[in-house]
């Protein structure tokens, strides 16, 4: 929303010369000034140039287009129509803190000052630079805006508001959620705790957050062994989770799948990394960047990223657990931004604890509840684009094919000549076949796969080996006589060892580190000890200095002498 300016005073207002051309003159000026700013295959777009005219009209203006179109450009093309040494100034309203860092650097990418005001960086030496029109693009979230009192002063200084040209609100769809505070919902919700990836979005769907996938197992079929495909070959990924610890596990699970246990822990690492609020904010610049220059092939993240980043490279992308659909309709559109297809894989659970598990039981519902909406995502067998589409214009997800709102937006799809779905409810054997073959998928076949997945061989999967219970390895057990008779040799030496080292001490004594059990235990692996730190294993860990190397020791002497 512009403000209305008029030209007295030191306000920031635009050339007359701009604002006396008509709207097809101005159109042309608009799309003439943006060419320098842009890639030459990128030229703008006629819904951002008609956007921009109408902020220069003063007009408040609603931008509603589909995800990677470049709605972040209209405030860009309107501010570039600014003399520069006028310093003006557009406020940036973000959902989370987090989501304006990504946004910070592509403003700077494009010669523009930038700032992501945040609870903990938003100082009074931060506020005066503002008020000195430092920065032409300034970040924030509600709960700066509506509860910072430093940054009230700051945006009612008559100062600051002749600077202010634009008001921009990102993600306005979620605007209702701002009011959790003042009403009984704030309870509920999350907002204000530690982890502020996730407070906007468990008010939006209530309780369903008890019920998100409990495990990341889902995702070991889904990627293959290293030494088949390596990591600088497998397709962009970003994979989304609502907790920290969910974030972790994930990681977890693609290395354990990729044939590299505990590379999660590896903060180089060339397959995966995580970006998180626990990660701060000089390892999300380094996850950001790495990421840009390709260093590895895929994040585990939360939305707060989704929402905040703009990459065209995303090919593939996997959502674990519940969420709002409108949310998880924009972390689908995270991938295929380039005009290249995009895949994106939904892990819902098969049966929802008291949720609505038939589609027979929706009819008594209230369809446009969140968790209403969630479960009934899992369960429609309707089209998934449509079925999205029309969450975001009537607010719920339809069941039926009779419904007069998804027979209008099918015929629409028809008219606009959309191509066919490919979904999984629309192509489900195409799906079954697809996620059966994912852990061959590599940037080279990735169209081919999606087109045509029949073509393609099943991998071969390496069935898991079964464990022992004791979880120990395959042994041969030695004879019954020479067992015995090294458990006894065992027990007399440890207690020699204890004698020797802590002299004939009343507070503690020999059999209550060592006897008999510890000692047939090692005996009965005598054929199988390759080392000190199998005795360690075989007796419940080491309890004194020294004491495995000499129980070692005198295994090794007994084999000498047998």
């Amino acid at each position: 929303m512009p403000r209305k300016k008029t030209q007295r005073g030191s306000e920031v207002v635009l050339a007359q010369r701009i604002l006396r051309l008509n709207n097809s003159d101005l159109a042309e000026a608009i799309a003439e000034d943006s060419r320098t700013c842009y890639p030459t295959d990128q030229p703008s777009k006629p819904l951002q140039i008609e956007a921009v005219i109408l902020l220069v009209r003063l007009k408040n203006t609603f931008a509603m287009a589909g995800t990677g179109f470049g709605k972040s450009r209209i405030p860009e093309m309107y501010v570039h129509l600014f003399a520069k040494s006028s310093k003006p100034v557009v406020l940036v309203l973000n959902p989370l803190d987090a989501l304006g860092n990504n946004q910070v650097q592509e403003k700077m990418a494009q010669n523009f000052t930038a700032v992501n005001l945040k609870k903990l960086t938003f100082n009074q030496c931060v506020s005066d630079e503002i008020l000195r029109g430092a920065y032409n693009f300034v970040y924030l979230s509600p709960e700066i805006f509506l509860n910072n009192e430093m940054f009230t002063k700051l945006y009612f200084n008559t100062k600051f508001q002749e600077r202010l040209v634009l008001t921009v609100v990102d993600e306005a769809h979620m605007i209702y959620s701002w009011g959790l505070v003042a009403s009984g919902k704030a309870k509920k919700s999350s907002a204000h705790k530690r982890h502020q990836d996730k407070a906007l979005f468990r008010p939006l769907y209530g309780d369903m957050g008890r019920r998100s996938l409990k495990s990341a197992d889902n995702l070991l079929e889904m990627f293959g062994p290293q030494d088949q495909i390596p990591n600088k070959s497998l397709p962009p990924t970003l994979v989304y989770s609502g907790t920290q610890n969910t974030t972790l596990q994930v990681m977890k699970v693609i290395n354990q799948a990729r044939g590299t246990p505990t590379g999660e822990f590896n903060p180089n690492s060339t397959l995966i990394r995580r970006y998180h609020s626990c990660t701060g904010d000089l390892d999300k610049e380094d996850t950001v960047k790495g990421f840009e220059k390709k260093d590895f092939p895929m994040i585990s993240c939360t939305m707060a990223l989704g929402l905040g980043q703009n990459w065209k490279r995303v090919r593939r992308v996997f959502h674990m657990g519940c969420g709002d659909p409108l949310c998880i309709c924009q972390m689908m559109g995270r991938c295929g931004r380039d005009s290249k297809p995009g895949l994106a894989f939904l892990f819902m659970e098969p049966k929802r604890r008291f949720g609505i598990n038939k589609i027979e039981a929706v009819t008594k519902a209230n369809k446009q509840m969140d968790n209403t909406r969630m479960d009934c995502l899992a369960i429609t067998p309707m089209c998934l684009r449509i079925a999205f589409s029309m969450d975001n214009l009537y607010g719920y997800i339809p069941t039926n094919r009779d419904d007069p709102n998804y027979m209008k937006e099918e015929q629409r799809e028809i008219n606009e000549g959309f191509p066919l779905c490919k979904c999984s409810n629309c192509a489900p054997k195409e799906a079954e076949m697809l996620q059966k073959k994912m852990s061959v998928m590599d940037i080279d076949n990735f169209e081919a796969l999606l087109d045509q997945p029949e073509s393609f061989s099943d991998p071969k999967l390496v069935p898991k080996k079964k464990r022992r219970a004791g979880g120990h390895k395959n042994h041969t057990k030695a004879p019954e006589e020479l067992t015995n008779e090294l458990a006894a040799v065992l027990v007399v030496e440890f207690k020699n060892f204890f004698c020797e080292k802590y002299g004939t001490a009343t507070s503690s004594l020999p059999e209550e580190h060592f006897a008999e059990l510890e000692a047939e235990n090692v005996a009965e692996r005598l054929n199988n000890i390759q080392g000190a730190e199998e005795i360690k294993d075989l007796i419940g860990g080491k309890t004194i200095n020294a004491e495995l190397e000499m129980l070692y020791n005198c295994v090794v002497n007994f084999q000498k002498d047998c």
